[in-house]
């Protein structure tokens, strides 16, 4: 239970209104552990068990592979396709994914904000069918031990779903942990804070250089980074984002690994926010958003996508190293969605803090692009200088594409 215990450390200053939970054992004792002496319904939901494997249940894998052969290996490469007993685990668990879904969304207003404790599939088909993904993308989304996944959800019908942050674990998200080894890996950073990114303004393609709060985010990215050597370092041109990236190789340097140079790489530049340069984020939401982006989302969307290529070909022939990529939260939103083959108009689900890291593996290499998201937002590492994972206020995000 050491893992709960850091966990309910870790959200010991997040509010919550309402506890769901699963009824297996491990999943109501990690519950009553992170949940503490917080008031408020707790509920068990069936639905929250974990994926129904029948014939499987309970079997290791090398008792699977020997009693069941190429039906176990079926299951290893396509699970979503699966049936074994009459029944199709990953599709039977994306509906009790949706049944989840409709038991959070009938909670009454008071209840703002939910904890769901339940297991690693489940979870999974949760944050899917949130975000409106097939069973095909089953593994694709990882959820360790112990990890926090958080989603906010705006009014409406159905309401607006933002990802937060995904699979932010108790320990370190560089080393081995759930799923399979990988052969290769893209970690992308924001950049550190600014004095703007402080005061919730938007700074389009304005270059600002990282404020004290965001020198002491990049010493804490620095270290967090020195549990692997870096095989490359890439950099958006602007001055914040390669301020965070000079710290990443003074780092390197102190950990006794190769000390990366910077490539300065021109499509990782966020979109150009002309005349809302400078405006608040909160004030950009509430006018309703950018009516007429000054760079064209088309333009942007392909850029990305050739920065994205290019990430994939620098992962791909480099011996398993990680290749690093300091950005902007617009652009690794973007990244994401071409790593998920989601569309532009799932740009703004994917919010990413000042600091924050996203780590995307490929068990299979990285040749055919398609990456398992290890976690996205992690910002354990910024310790007290992190944004809280539940925060009071939303003011820094103002929710429209293209808005970050």
């Amino acid at each position: 239970m050491s893992q709960a215990e850091t966990t309910q450390k870790l959200l010991e200053n997040d509010n919550f209104d309402v506890l769901f939970h699963s009824p297996l054992e491990r999943a109501s004792r990690t519950a009553e552990i992170v949940w503490g002496d917080r008031e408020g319904p707790v509920v068990v939901l069936p639905s929250l068990r974990e994926i129904d494997l029948y014939s499987f249940q309970g079997l290791l894998k090398d008792e699977g592979m020997a009693r069941y052969g190429e039906q176990f290996k079926a299951w290893q490469k396509h699970a979503s396709k699966f049936e074994i007993d009459g029944h199709a685990p990953v599709r039977e668990l994306w509906y009790r994914g949706s049944l989840v879904w409709r038991e959070v969304l009938r909670l009454p207003t008071p209840y703002s904000t939910a904890l769901v404790v339940a297991h690693n599939a489940v979870n999974q088909a949760i944050l899917c069918t949130a975000l409106g993904l097939p069973p095909t993308y089953f593994r694709r989304i990882l959820q360790s031990n112990g990890a926090t996944s958080v989603l906010d959800l705006s009014p409406g019908s159905p309401p607006r779903v933002t990802v937060d942050r995904l699979n932010q674990s108790p320990g370190s998200p560089l080393l081995a942990g759930a799923g399979r080894k990988t052969a290769a890996r893209i970690v992308l950073v924001r950049h550190a804070a600014t004095f703007s990114t402080e005061d919730g303004l938007m700074l389009g393609t304005m270059d600002e250089e990282c404020s004290p709060l965001g020198e002491v985010h990049s010493q804490k990215i620095g270290e967090l980074l020195m549990d692997s050597e870096v095989g490359r370092l890439f950099s958006s041109p602007l001055a914040r984002a390669r301020t965070t990236a000079a710290v990443v190789t003074k780092y390197q340097k102190l950990a006794g690994n190769r000390e990366p140079r910077i490539e300065t790489m021109e499509e990782l530049l966020p979109p150009d926010a002309g005349d809302f340069t400078g405006m608040r984020l909160r004030d950009i939401r509430d006018r309703g958003g950018l009516e007429s982006p000054p760079e064209e989302m088309e333009a942007f969307w392909q850029r990305t996508r050739e920065a994205w290529a290019a990430l994939l070909r620098a992962a791909d022939g480099n011996g398993g190293q990680p290749v690093v990529a300091v950005a902007h939260a617009s652009v690794i939103a973007a990244l994401l969605c071409h790593c998920l083959d989601l569309p532009e108009n799932k740009l703004s689900i994917f919010r990413t803090d000042p600091g924050g890291i996203t780590i995307i593996d490929f068990p299979d290499g990285a040749e055919d692009g398609r990456g398992v998201i290890r976690c996205s937002n992690y910002t354990s590492h910024l310790g007290r200088w992190a944004v809280p994972i539940t925060p009071d206020s939303l003011d820094l995000v103002c929710g429209v594409d293209g808005c970050f």
